[in-house]
C-alpha cells in the first residue's frame, strides 16, 4: 500500500529512528535479537525447508532510547549487500482496531509515497515500512567516505539462508567495527516516522486509542 498524506501529529504517534555507526569503542556494542525478529527468522527457514521460494535475509536489531527514539548501530558489511527490499518491522498494539497508516515525514515534503504492508492478528498489528531508498542512499554516502566500494552494516544478528542450504546462525559482528576517522565522516542517520490513525476515514488520535508499539522494532533486509 502506498500513503501520501502527511499524519496530523497532535493526533499521530511519533517515532524518531536514529542509526549511528558502530565502533571498537562504543561502550554498548551487541544488541539481541527480539522475539519478533526470530519469529520472522524461523519463518523464512521453514520456507527454506519445505521448498519453497526464499532469500537472504538479515535482521538488524533496534534499540529504544527513550519512549520513541529506536537507534541502530551501523557496521561496515550490510551496505556491501545486494539488497532487494529493506523493510522496518514495528508490531503495534491497537486494542480498538483503529485504521493505522505510517507516514515518513521527509519523503511527504517531496510529494512521495510511503510504500507499506499491514497484517491484523486480533488486536495487534504487523507493519512493514518500505526504507530501499534509504538503504541505498547510505551505501551511495559510504562508498564516497571510503572512496571506494560501499561496505556499511546496520549492526544486529543476522540469517543467511537459501537454496537448500542451513542458515548461518545470529552473530555478533565485532569484526566488522568502523575506524573512528571513519565513523566521523559518515553522517548520522535521523529519520522521522509517523503513525496516524483513524476510523471510518475519521483521524482519531493514536493515544487515545492506546495505539503503541509493542516491540523494540527492527529491520530485515533481503538480499541475493
Amino acid at each position: 500500500m502506498e500513503n501520501t498524506q502527511q499524519a496530523p501529529e497532535d493526533n499521530a504517534t511519533v517515532l524518531q529512528l536514529r542509526g549511528r555507526p558502530f565502533t571498537a569503542g562504543s561502550s554498548r556494542g551487541l544488541v539481541f535479537p527480539g522475539k519478533s525478529l526470530f519469529n520472522l527468522v524461523r519463518r523464512v527457514y521453514q520456507c527454506c525447508q519445505e521448498g519453497l521460494t526464499c532469500r537472504r535475509v538479515k535482521g538488524i536489531q533496534g534499540r529504544m532510547k527513550g519512549d520513541r527514539d529506536v537507534e541502530f548501530l551501523l557496521t561496515k558489511e550490510i551496505l556491501s549487500l545486494k539488497v532487494m527490499r529493506a523493510e522496518l518491522h514495528l508490531h503495534i498494539s491497537n486494542p480498538h482496531h483503529l485504521d493505522v497508516h505510517p507516514v515518513l515525514p521527509s519523503m511527504a515534503k517531496r510529494n512521495l509515497p510511503t510504500r507499506y504492508s499491514l497484517w491484523s492478528r486480533g488486536s495487534s498489528v504487523e507493519l512493514r515500512v518500505d526504507l530501499l531508498f534509504l538503504l541505498q542512499s547510505l551505501q551511495e554516502v559510504a562508498g564516497g567516505a571510503r572512496g571506494g566500494p560501499s561496505l556499511v552494516n546496520m549492526r544486529g544478528m543476522a540469517l543467511s539462508s537459501g537454496g537448500g542450504r542451513n542458515p548461518a546462525p545470529l552473530q555478533d559482528a565485532d569484526g566488522h567495527a568502523w575506524g573512528d576517522g571513519v565513523a566521523s565522516e559518515l553522517p548520522a542517520l535521523e529519520l522521522g516516522l509517523v503513525l496516524g490513525c483513524s476510523r471510518g476515514g475519521a483521524a482519531v488520535s493514536c493515544g487515545s486509542g492506546d495505539v503503541h508499539v509493542s516491540h523494540t522494532p527492527f529491520m530485515a533486509l533481503y538480499y541475493r
